[in-house]
Parts: C-alpha cells; sequence; structure tokens
C-alpha cells in the first residue's frame, strides 16, 4: 500500500515538473505512458569516473581476493546491486548450478543487500552451489572491490542505465547483462559485452561458459568496455548536460 501511494504521488510530481532527467531511452517512454509530456523529458544516461591505474588494481586484486578466499585458479563473477526478485538473482544461481566442467573454481560473488538474501543463501544450499557463492554484503567501496573479479554479471528483470554495470566496463571487465531497460543502449552484444534475455537461467549458463572459456573473447570484449565508456559515458560530459539542462530552466524563470 505504501508503496502505491509513493508511485502516484511520483507520478503526480513528475507531471507537475517543467524538467523531468530519465537516464534511459526506456525510462523516458515509460514516463510518457504515465502521463508526463515529452517535450518535458530530456534523455541524459548514467556516467562514471576513470578508473584506478593498473598497478593500484593489480594491489586491489591480490588483496581482496585474499580476503575472499579466492585462489589464483578461481574465476570470479561479480553481480553488484540490491539482492531483491526484480534483478533475477534466482535465475543467476540457477545457471551457476548448471555449469559442470570446471565448476569447482567457477565463484559468483554477490555483492550488496536487500530482502531476498536469505531466500538466495538457501536456493544456492538447494542448488549444491553454496560453496561456490559468495555473499559480500553491502560494501560503500563497491570500486575497490571490481578489479577482483574476472567478469561482471546484471541478470536483471528491469533496468534502467545501471551504474554498475557502467563501473564494471570502465574496469575492463566482460560483462553478461539482461536486454532490458537501458542496457541493450549500452552492450553490443558480442563486441563490448554479451546480452542475454531476461528470466532464462540457460542463457546466463551459456554466456557464462563463453567468456570462461574464451580467453581472446574475455580480451575484446575487455578493450571494447573501456573504449564505450570513454566515449559515451564519461562523467565530465554528463556534468555538462546536466549544467546546461540547469541554465536553460534558469532561462525561463
Amino acid at each position: 500500500m505504501k508503496l502505491l501511494i509513493y508511485n502516484m504521488l511520483d507520478q503526480f510530481v513528475l507531471r507537475m515538473a517543467g524538467k523531468t532527467i530519465a537516464v534511459s531511452e526506456a525510462i523516458k517512454e515509460d514516463l510518457i505512458r504515465h502521463g508526463v509530456k515529452e517535450d518535458r523529458i530530456e534523455v541524459i544516461t548514467n556516467a562514471v569516473s576513470a578508473p584506478m591505474n593498473a598497478r593500484e588494481m593489480k594491489a586491489v586484486r591480490l588483496e581482496r581476493r585474499a580476503v575472499m578466499n579466492l585462489s589464483p585458479k578461481d574465476f570470479a563473477v561479480c553481480y553488484i546491486g540490491r539482492l531483491s526478485a526484480e534483478k533475477g538473482l534466482k535465475h543467476l544461481i540457477t545457471a551457476l548450478s548448471m555449469i559442470e566442467a570446471g565448476a569447482e573454481h567457477v565463484k559468483l560473488v554477490i555483492i550488496g543487500d536487500g530482502p531476498q538474501k536469505q531466500e538466495l543463501k538457501e536456493l544456492a544450499e538447494k542448488h549444491r552451489v553454496g560453496e561456490r557463492v559468495v555473499f559480500a554484503g553491502f560494501q560503500s567501496d563497491v570500486e575497490a572491490w571490481i578489479p577482483a573479479m574476472d567478469a561482471f554479471i546484471l541478470p536483471s528483470l528491469t533496468e534502467g542505465t545501471p551504474m554498475a554495470l557502467l563501473e564494471a566496463m570502465a574496469y575492463g571487465l566482460p560483462s553478461i547483462a539482461s536486454a532490458v531497460g537501458g542496457v541493450p543502449d549500452i552492450i553490443d552484444s558480442g563486441v563490448n559485452g554479451i546480452l542475454v534475455s531476461p528470466g532464462r537461467p540457460d542463457e546466463l549458463k551459456d554466456a557464462l561458459l563463453r567468456i570462461i572459456e574464451d580467453a581472446p573473447l574475455r580480451k575484446k570484449l575487455s578493450a571494447a568496455a573501456r573504449k564505450r565508456i570513454r566515449a559515451d559515458y564519461d562523467v565530465k560530459d554528463w556534468a555538462r548536460k546536466i549544467e546546461a539542462e540547469y541554465d536553460k530552466l534558469a532561462g525561463q524563470t
């Protein structure tokens, strides 16, 4: 009931606003469906700052992997975000359980907290992958964990322009993500990441195996991901766009 009231108030305020900034075209379309006038919506995607240098990344990688008890042989796949139903984590754990060859070295690191945490832990045990899933909990310094990972995965059922995906790509992590919301605007599947259908553990499993088994593909996706972030998701460009919108509004008063 509280959520319904919040959504109604949110929609009312957005309809009255002189300008609304959406972080993806998909969110813009959703706003239009809820009565916000199209000419009052500006799409400005999220952005990220430049990552730490290579020397810092190497030191952080060694330190964080030691904290998580990960060996040099372990392939660490990372999820960052809220632990709730719309993030599709149940499908991800199911996908992990479907990987058989070299399975003991494939580890899933879940960074974040939320209402589904206990359910996900129980599901991991049910699928007999409890020892391969690391629940790292909420971390205020998320960027300090990314260099320790070998790949990033976002199995969401709904998204905007996810910051975690942008941050992972900025660090060059080969990334797998559901083709929802603004994600297809970021990832060109097979070029700078891999897109999968939402709610499909089989596709998640196949994408994971591609990245785990194909080192040249990982290298290709990593380089292209860094290039895409530098070109289109630079935080300085984002700040200039936001400032320009405020200037326009100020000029109308």
